[in-house]
């Protein structure tokens, strides 16, 4: 390094490196005191419009802007050099965020977006995520890179472009990209989540289930305000920063009603069945005629049973929002392949659909093939690859769009070591193998 920009920025070294360009350290010689440099290409217009957005913007939780030149056909901002660490490498280090500290940074990041949003126009962020929060010396954070910020109506050529980060971004910000504030909304919210979770979104099984399923000592209010701040519908998420702040410095409201109608839910399913054994029971006590078993002395007990089945299944598994919670029901991908959003055995959907027949419910016709049901066999459980067991119809055809997965549960392993090879085998009789792997069974206990 060392480097000198525009006569008084000595680069003292590269502190990151991505698509858009490179940011240093330096040191303003004439001011004695350290600066971030982002560089990038003369020909981004982008550029030139988040030094504008910069300019205009004063808040403790932005990093404020120092200077702007050109020099080699290359453009300099010059800004606050922000110490500390990113959320992403505290992440790293600590896997997740303590949940009175994730409330606390979650409160800040409100603040900042009330900020930009009650801009006028308003400035949506858009690109919300762990490498662009730095974590300061004094617990504070501040939100840096405004690169991919949009003005709302900014202009037939911003509309152009659509920016934003996979996981952290909703859908419908990738269709089109007139300014929405329930993006920034999703993308906060998705940034909680993993602050309480760990779970990168990124990364597989590329999914995001409810706080609770992760850590049952997570407050029932916060996993609420998640759900909603990343609804697939943006009318379902809360409409504002505001409306979010309001229910993060509350989410003991959230959680108390949750907790209510939990256990509402509760009682009716335990009514339902209490009236289904009573209804096989007392019959029993009083004496049943012989002539009316097994109908219709089991009419009225097979159709409460039926109910009782419904119930805890609807109740009991189903989402305030009214989505269903991956797992407890079969998804139909196409006529002869289903799959369980569950990581376990999926036995118990298999279960659920059998008893389900009381009510006139059935498996899907044909033979359907449970990977392991043969004992004799090596067990071995064939998933997507967002990591769903599927279920397929004898003579079916999967065809995977990025990969498929074959497990072998250590405990269905023989006690020796085997050797394991894939062979596949063409249409036309082509046979392909893998390498052979060496797995010692007897380790598994």
């Amino acid at each position: 390094m060392g480097r000198v920009l525009f006569q008084k920025y000595e680069i003292l070294e590269q502190l990151g490196k991505g698509g858009a360009g490179r940011v240093f350290l330096a040191k303003d010689k004439n001011l004695n005191r350290l600066v971030a440099v982002k560089e990038r290409a003369a020909q981004e217009a982008d550029f030139g419009r988040e030094v504008e957005l910069l300019k205009e913007l004063r808040h403790p939780g932005l990093p404020e802007i120092y200077d702007f030149f050109r020099e080699e056909e290359s453009d300099y901002l010059v800004m606050e050099y922000v110490e500390g660490i990113s959320l992403r490498k505290y992440l790293e280090r600590n896997e997740r965020v303590p949940e009175v500290l994730a409330v606390k940074w979650a409160l800040e990041l409100c603040e900042i977006l009330i900020y930009l949003h009650n801009r006028k126009p308003a400035i949506i962020y858009r690109d919300l995520k762990p490498e662009n929060i730095m974590i300061r010396p004094d617990g504070s954070i501040k939100l840096i890179d405004l690169g991919a910020a949009l003005r709302c109506g900014f202009g037939e050529e911003r509309e152009l472009l659509c920016m934003g980060t996979p996981g952290y971004s909703p859908k419908e910000q990738w269709q089109g990209t007139k300014g929405d504030k329930t993006w920034d909304i999703y993308g906060l919210g998705a940034v909680l989540h993993e602050m309480l979770t760990g779970e990168n979104p990124m990364f597989p099984p590329y999914e995001r289930r409810p706080l609770r399923e992760y850590d049952r000592g997570l407050s029932g209010g916060l996993e609420q305000i998640v759900e909603r701040c990343t609804s697939e519908s943006p009318m379902d998420r809360y409409q504002n920063a505001e409306q979010l702040k309001e229910a993060l410095c509350h989410p003991g409201r959230i959680g108390s009603f949750q907790q209510i109608c939990w256990q509402l839910k509760r009682v009716i399913v335990s009514v339902s069945f209490l009236l289904a054994v009573l209804s096989v029971m007392l019959p029993l006590l009083k004496g049943v005629p012989e002539e009316e078993i097994p109908l219709p002395f089991l009419k009225v007990p097979l159709v409460l049973f039926g109910i009782w089945i419904f119930l805890r299944c609807i109740l009991l598994r189903w989402s305030h929002s009214g989505r269903k919670r991956a797992g407890y029901f079969l998804q139909k991908q196409e006529k002869k392949i289903w799959l369980t959003g569950k990581k376990f055995s999926g036995l118990y959907v298999l279960l659920f659909f059998l008893l389900g027949g009381v009510c006139g419910m059935q498996l899907p016709a044909g033979n359907v093939v449970y990977a392991g049901e043969n004992e004799e066999k090596l067990w071995v459980e064939m998933r997507d690859e967002q990591g769903r067991k599927l279920l397929l119809k004898d003579g079916a055809v999967y065809k995977p769009e990025v990969s498929v997965r074959f497990e072998l549960p250590v405990f269905r392993l023989p006690e020796e070591e085997i050797r394991l090879q894939m062979v596949a085998e063409g249409q036309d009789g082509s046979v392909y193998c893998s390498r052979v792997f060496l797995i010692d069974g007897g380790v598994k206990k």
